[in-house]
């Protein structure tokens, strides 16, 4: 079945109410984030480990996608973020043959609770290992990415695709993020990105794949690869015809626990900053 997204233009392949969903995901924007950006008081900030943060509006967030976005999917199961930190077994949901909503209710926590940007929200439906459509709302911005596997990406209500490569490393642009780099990576990795063009830690996901979707990046670069964190953009990158894969060039996979990821806009792209940055 295609339907057309009646807002965007958005074509999707499947029978999704892309609609429906982005309204959820920025009601929850709207009324469970935002009002507490910027005023959150000290007793509603969680350190969940050593850098990890947790505030009482990803709290709500997740609270309110939760049962939202279950009845948009009769028999669809939940992974929240933060429900998976309590309970690690949530995260079996994923051998499901239900589809399987992932929420990330703020990307770039420790940006919200510090009262600065960028963080946004990310939901994605993940089905037998596969990501089948995937939603990243900034609620500062009101930017709403979206992609859906066979039907493509969209900023808003514009298709994206990436634009061609200048083969020049040092026109490379993009996310680089070494917090969780082991430490005998981490000089090669910083090293090499000398040799690449302007690179930065954002410190939110969201904000890197929308940077790629506008062609302001043409990579982003990560070790830790939790499925809500990357999920959704790495549809986006693959859904605008770029590359999307582990260090050693095997395929990514949302619901697997293995590390490192490099998403390009290229072959080319993604071979140099595997080069550079991924000492073999």
């Amino acid at each position: 079945m295609v339907s057309e997204h009646p807002d965007t233009g958005f074509r999707a392949a499947m029978n999704i109410d892309h609609s429906r969903i982005s309204d959820i995901i920025r009601q929850a924007a709207h009324e469970q984030v935002l009002p507490l950006w910027q005023n959150l008081q000290q007793d509603q900030i969680e350190e969940k480990q050593r850098g990890d943060y947790v505030t009482v509006a990803d709290k709500a967030s997740e609270a309110f996608l939760t049962p939202a976005l279950e009845t948009v999917l009769p028999g669809s199961l939940v992974i929240g973020e933060e429900a998976a930190h309590d309970d690690p077994t949530l995260m079996q949901r994923l051998t499901s043959e239900q589809p399987v909503w992932v929420i990330d209710p703020v990307d770039g926590t420790a940006n919200f609770a510090a009262g600065e940007t960028p963080f946004a929200v990310m939901v994605c439906i993940v089905q037998q290992g596969q990501t089948l459509a995937g939603w990243i709302y900034d609620p500062v911005e009101e930017t709403l990415l979206q992609a859906e596997r066979g039907a493509g990406a969209f900023l808003d209500d514009e298709r994206l695709s990436f634009a061609e490569p200048s083969g020049v490393a040092g026109d490379i642009h993009g996310a680089l993020s070494t917090k969780y780099l082991p430490e005998e990576m981490r000089p090669y990795a910083m090293r090499g990105a000398g040799h690449l063009g302007n690179t930065r830690a954002s410190g939110c996901a969201a904000y890197d794949y929308r940077a790629m979707a506008r062609g302001d990046y043409s990579f982003s670069f990560y070790y830790r690869t939790m499925i809500w964190d990357h999920a959704p953009g790495a549809l986006v990158v693959e859904e605008m015809g770029g590359v999307v894969a582990r260090y050693d060039e095997s395929p990514y996979q949302p619901a697997s626990d293995a590390t490192g990821l490099i998403c390009a806009s290229d072959p080319d792209t993604w071979q140099t900053v595997r080069r550079l940055l991924v000492e073999r």
